[in-house]
């Protein structure tokens, strides 16, 4: 759309861009965010809490942002950021390359007959809470040129945010802390907080964005479990100090391993957790024996979810065209199937099997 504006409009915005990094000032116009809460499937909405805000900034904020990002990342890659073990908004990493490093890690500790013992933290409300004076500071300590850090600083600070209900804008309020969401530069700056986490060398450390894995391998359960304790403790630390909190209800854990014995508990904060048949992890099904049954199955059921809701388009009665069909298709409900198959592709022929008849059936129609 800015690309259409008449030339005369685009020299002007060119020199307001070149005045916000020459100022190093984030125009405070651009800083109102226009949140639009949706309800959650199944949740009461007479909770706030069963709502999830979706962010809308605009257009300008956008740009400027991209304008400020491409002059971070610059000095992200000469400070070799992020850390190896963080494939969240980074180049050429996705959530696959992150599930596979996972499951060859365990598969590899079950081949050398060790347990892996594991643990997926869960933060709480990740990019509403972080802590932006701990944020400049690692700025500042990872040595950012001092332009980059001011422009930054502008941008987090005096942002506001309005909600709307019922067709109508609420007023204005001040956001306190977090990054702003909806942004291009948020999730690149939060991958920043995640840089110092506690790294210690028989534990493997797992990083998506804000999803924390933690993996401990031992000759026996007990044997993986104590490494894995000891590092939470020093986690536990490490979050106070920076002001992360963690949702321990909502964090999990699991033994990969073929016994089915009462093993000691991992605790954090004091809190035990309780060892899980499967756990969920970037949208991948975990189970104890890494055969994949429980994910094939959630599988079907998200198809089989999708396919009804679709099924006016692409039955045979409709009036869209084979082409507008195979579009739906491949955009909707191919994905659903294809989803993160270099992990999960080699459980057994009878659960590849259950899958493809879902996708025969469709493409029957």
């Amino acid at each position: 759309m800015l690309k259409n504006l008449p030339l005369k409009i685009i020299l002007k915005l060119t020199e307001i861009f070149n005045h916000v990094l020459k100022f190093r000032h984030f125009p405070n116009c651009w800083k109102t965010a226009r949140v639009l809460p949706i309800l959650k499937p199944g949740k009461d909405p007479t909770h706030p809490v069963s709502y999830r805000p979706i962010s809308l900034l605009p257009t300008l904020s956008k740009l400027g942002e991209k304008l400020i990002l491409n002059r971070y990342l610059t000095h992200v890659r000469k400070l070799k950021l992020p850390i190896p073990q963080q494939f969240g908004f980074t180049p050429q990493l996705s959530k696959t390359h992150q599930l596979l490093r996972v499951a060859e890690h365990i598969n590899e500790g079950k081949n050398s007959n060790l347990a892996t013992a594991a643990i997926f933290l869960h933060i709480a409300k990740t990019y509403d809470k972080v802590w932006m004076d701990g944020l400049i500071h690692k700025l500042i300590s990872y040595k950012f040129p001092h332009y980059i850090i001011e422009i930054i600083q502008s941008y987090l600070t005096n942002r506001h945010f309005t909600v709307l209900v019922k067709n109508s804008d609420s007023t204005p309020r001040k956001l306190q802390a977090g990054v702003p969401q909806g942004g291009i530069l948020a999730p690149i700056i939060f991958v920043l907080c995640m840089k110092d986490i506690p790294q210690v060398r028989n534990i493997m450390i797992s990083l998506y964005a804000d999803d924390t894995a933690i993996l401990s391998q031992g000759k026996t359960p007990e044997k993986a479990i104590v490494p894995l304790q000891n590092y939470l403790k020093n986690l536990e630390v490490w979050l106070v100090r920076w002001k992360i909190k963690l949702n321990v209800d909502k964090t999990e854990a699991i033994l990969f391993n073929k016994k089915n014995d009462d093993w000691p508990k991992v605790k954090i904060y004091g809190t035990p957790i309780e060892w899980k048949k499967e756990v969920k992890y970037l949208g991948v099904v975990l189970d104890k024996q890494l055969n994949f049954r429980a994910h094939t199955s959630l599988i079907k059921e998200k198809y089989n979810k999708a396919f009804r809701a679709q099924y006016s388009l692409i039955c045979r009665n409709s009036c869209l065209n084979l082409n507008n069909k195979v579009l739906i298709y491949l955009a909707y409900l191919r994905p659903i199937l294809t989803y993160a198959s270099p992990i999960w592709a080699c459980t057994a022929r009878s659960n590849l099997r259950s899958i493809q008849v879902l996708e025969n059936k469709t493409l029957r129609m």
